[in-house]
């Protein structure tokens, strides 16, 4: 199955009055990738977080917390979801709005849900998926998940390594979510250095393979190693000196936060949300970021929608692929 988002309309929410915005170019194709740029507080953040809530209404039939504290707004998201055209809103539906013949929605928050018979398969599927584990992205098994409903995949602009500590090995399991949203994990369990460890332990293969896309990454000659004694993960530099995970750049850990978590989650067909998809980031490595998810678009069809204010992605992506909100 592949998922497209094909446009998004949003009226009186946060600091945007009423835009629609198209993710396809003049001929109509859907656009691999989007940058949304503006300045701070054109609304761009509010764009992502809108998408990210109406998502939730395939998999709740509720929309996310986000839009319920909206409740004067209107959002509207149409999505080609294979060859069928098909709308989700939330609110009360102004007078020029076109809901597709295929859609979902809650007309008020808490009152009126109303659907068609693609949104009952769909939400069935999903939860028939919901919690199971995930096939490994570059596993011999990957190719065959194509009929699986792909992820909406949300990085927002908060995105940090934290130190933790372990006292034991935790199981970490890839288990599908329709929705993943990236948080900072504070704890252990569920952490990147947790996970590293265990694939480590239980899936050496795996963790080879991961490993060496981790040293791949061109963090100038930094390498990654896991110590089971010590139950950590430690980076080595170019000239010997070793660090923690969390002592890398907060430039160096986006890059890592963004290519790990898409690693782990990423199914053919899913949507990618990054917002400020620059944080932190010195010219070159906004370069490496963008070539790095171009490159993996090549391996795994995936749509890519970014918010930014650094004119680089811009000029790296272009401006057919660019929609401005503000001037910046």
């Amino acid at each position: 199955m592949k998922l497209e988002l094909r446009s998004v309309r949003i009226k009186n929410i946060g600091p945007i009055d009423d835009i629609k915005i198209d993710f396809f170019n003049a001929s109509g194709k859907t656009l691999p990738v989007c940058v949304i740029g503006g300045a701070n507080g054109s609304g761009k953040t509010t764009v992502l977080e809108v998408i990210a809530s109406l998502a939730e209404i395939l998999q709740t039939g509720k929309a996310g917390a986000f839009l319920r504290s909206k409740t004067n707004g209107y959002a509207q998201a149409d999505l080609l979801i294979d060859e069928y055209d098909f709308s989700i809103f939330f609110g009360t539906s102004p007078s020029d709005a076109e809901l597709k013949k295929e859609h979902c929605g809650e007309q008020a928050e808490g009152i009126t849900f109303v659907s068609t018979p693609l949104y009952a398969d769909l939400h069935q599927r999903i939860e028939n998926q919901q919690g199971n584990p995930s096939p490994w992205r570059l596993s011999g098994t990957y190719w065959a998940v194509k009929n699986l409903v792909p992820s909406l995949i949300y990085l927002p602009h908060s995105r940090s390594l934290e130190p933790v500590s372990g006292q034991q090995i935790h199981k970490e399991d890839a288990n599908y979510s329709f929705i993943h949203r990236f948080q900072t994990v504070r704890k252990f369990p569920g952490s990147l250095t947790s996970y590293l460890i265990y694939l480590d332990y239980a899936e050496p293969e795996q963790f080879s393979d991961v490993r060496n896309f981790l040293n791949g990454l061109n963090f100038d000659g930094k390498t990654f190693h896991v110590s089971r004694k010590a139950l950590d993960v430690s980076v080595k530099t170019a000239n010997g000196r070793e660090h923690s995970l969390h002592e890398l750049s907060s430039g160096e850990q986006n890059l890592l936060i963004i290519f790990t978590e898409l690693r782990r989650k990423l199914l053919p067909g899913s949507v990618v949300l990054i917002d400020e998809i620059e944080n932190s980031l010195h010219p070159a490595y906004q370069h490496r970021l963008a070539q790095g998810l171009l490159a993996l678009q090549r391996e795994v069809p995936y749509q890519l929608i970014v918010t930014t204010h650094a004119p680089a992605f811009v000029e790296i992506f272009g401006k057919e692929s660019t929609r401005i909100l503000t001037p910046f």
